[in-house]
């Protein structure tokens, strides 16, 4: 395959792959809506130089991601998750063509379509391409400084130096401290393992970072003068106190396995080919480099109290062009082994997407083992997939069919037509994913449409109340200004928005329960239903859980006044 044609086809893949749907999945998890009110307050105020949210708080991140995504967000105003998805969508679709280019010269032009390919399919990799968060920032950051110097070792010009500076520059501006740490702790692993202190030299390591904490050091002077003492002790327990405090750790705290673990669903669907990334010492030296930066991010994340699967984003680049080293090489036995897995795996998911056409709804089947809000979600995944019958009974064989191909590319030890074959079902299940499956299930769980309902009902000039704080994606959707809903007396009635385990305990100077005026289709774990209430004037109070009614949002209905 020509170069051209290598380009346009991960071009295509990334297109695909991170495209599809980008705008249409509703935000229904905390982080994603929590950057875009960040973003959101980064274009009312102008308050540049430090990110801050709703109310003035300091943003927990530094700005590199929300300089990105303000600018599409003022262009695209009316289409808020496509504008604050698409940074992390570009950058990483930047980042495949970059391996690409840097595995054609360090490596060989046989690795560069393989080691992309890897990349741009690897399920983290991909989910993390079309979320609304900094981490795919970082990562891209991260892989200038890992692909600059991969090219340095290679023997190019010295003024790749100045791409590795600018991604570590980059890398502090979009996670902090950390984008200079794992670089240096890189560097020096790979150093002792070839027991050759000149590559610290030659790789300019000490130049590298000092110039990125001299760019990250102007942002943090600047901020600090225009937070004082609250942005230091953002720094620090952002930085310092959650990786070796597991009481910080703000329920993402897991022993020193979770990372390594949770890294091989990751890696999907590469993980049988995991053996190719083990360097032999005939391997080129920008491979050996790539492997242990890999390794590096690895162990060093393992080692940190907050863990999250996100933060195994940079060792990908270095990982997936370790891979494509070892199938240019021929590939390894136990890998070939290991492949077997590509057939009944494939087989099984081409039998699923079938049987979801044909009507079967896992949340009907599996509901005994399901909790409630699960089977809710797996019911509109199948009625997704019944939707569009023709599209996943097509794609279901399409799958099977490709299971065999693989199989037999398997056995004839044709590395790269396996991994296209791989990287194209990959592409495609995306696709659909994020084009059928993930809207429907964002539906099931985000208060999108719900508060678009809210602004019908309520009219401009009312008041809507909420319990703080205040869960991000309902702040982000909210078609107004929030005010503290408290149990105090009101001289009038109130609108007011109250989760479902809110709204049950709590009553009028009666002791009736709240009218409920709508209640939201979408559920949240352990809260249930976001409903409106209309609470009368007068002081209210809040039962305890034995006196709570267990009917359900909506029987008690009152007109809108």
């Amino acid at each position: 395959m020509t170069t051209r044609r290598e380009l346009l086809v991960l071009i295509v893949a990334c297109l695909v792959a991170y495209g599809t749907g980008l705008g249409d999945v509703a935000f229904y998890t905390r982080g994603e809506p929590r950057e875009g009110l960040v973003v959101r307050e980064m274009l009312r105020t102008g308050a540049w130089v430090v990110p801050r949210r709703p109310e003035g708080e300091i943003a927990r991140k530094p700005p590199l991601y929300y300089w990105l995504a303000a600018p599409v967000a003022r262009v695209l105003p009316s289409a808020p998750e496509l504008a604050l998805r698409l940074p992390s969508a570009l950058v990483a679709t930047a980042t495949v063509i970059g391996t690409w280019g840097v595995a054609r010269v360090a490596v060989g032009a046989g690795a560069a379509l393989p080691a992309a390919l890897v990349l741009a399919t690897t399920f983290e990799w991909t989910r993390a391409a079309t979320s609304a968060r900094v981490d795919m920032v970082l990562a891209a950051s991260l892989a200038l400084v890992l692909l600059g110097w991969l090219l340095l070792l290679a023997g190019e010009s010295r003024r790749w130096l100045v791409a590795a500076a600018a991604g570590a520059s980059l890398a502090a501006l979009a996670k902090g401290p950390v984008g200079l740490a794992l670089p240096a702790l890189a560097a020096a692993a790979y150093a002792a393992w070839q027991r050759d202190r000149t590559v610290l030299r030659r790789l300019g390591v000490v130049p590298v970072l000092a110039v990125a904490a001299l760019v990250a050091a102007i942002w943090y002077v600047l901020a600090f003068a225009e937070q004082g003492s609250a942005f230091v002790q953002v720094v620090l327990e952002e930085n310092l106190v959650r990786f070796i405090d597991t009481d910080d750790a703000r329920g993402h705290a897991h022993g020193p396995l979770y990372l390594p673990l949770l890294g091989l669903v990751g890696l999907l669907p590469w993980v049988p080919l995991l053996p190719l990334a083990l360097p032999d010492r005939r391997a080129a030296p920008a491979v050996r480099f790539a492997a242990t930066w890999a390794l590096v991010v690895f162990v060093f994340f393992s080692l940190a109290n907050a863990k999250r699967s996100v933060y195994l984003l940079p060792a990908f680049p270095g990982l997936a062009l370790a891979i494509g080293a070892g199938i240019a090489a021929g590939g390894r036995p136990l890998a070939r082994r290991l492949a077997v897995a590509y057939l009944p795996a494939l087989v099984l998911l081409g039998a699923i997407a079938v049987a979801l056409a044909a009507g079967l709804d896992p949340g009907v089947v599996l509901h005994r083992w399901l909790k409630p809000d699960d089977a809710h979600g797996a019911s509109a995944v199948a009625a997704a997939a019944a939707g569009r019958a023709a599209l996943f009974v097509t794609l279901g064989l399409a799958t099977i069919a490709g299971a065999a191909l693989i199989e037999r590319a398997r056995r004839a030890g044709d590395w790269k037509r396996l991994t296209f074959a791989v990287a194209s079902s990959m592409v495609v299940w995306t696709a659909a994913f994020d084009g059928v499956i993930h809207p429907a299930v964002a539906r099931t769980r985000s208060l999108g449409e719900f508060m678009a309902s809210v602004d019908r009902l309520v009219p401009r000039d009312a008041e809507l109340a909420v319990s703080f704080p205040v869960d991000p994606g309902l702040r982000f959707y909210a078609p107004r200004p929030l005010v503290p809903f408290d149990l105090s007396g009101a001289d009038a009635p109130r609108r007011v928005l109250l989760w479902e385990d809110e709204w049950q305990r709590i009553r009028d100077p009666r002791g009736d329960a709240l009218p409920v005026l709508a209640a939201s289709k979408a559920r949240q774990a352990r809260r249930g239903s976001l409903a409106l209430v209309l609470a009368p004037a007068g002081a209210l109070r809040r039962t305890k859980p034995a006196e709570a009614t267990t009917a359900e949002p909506g029987l008690r209905a009152a007109p809108v006044r």
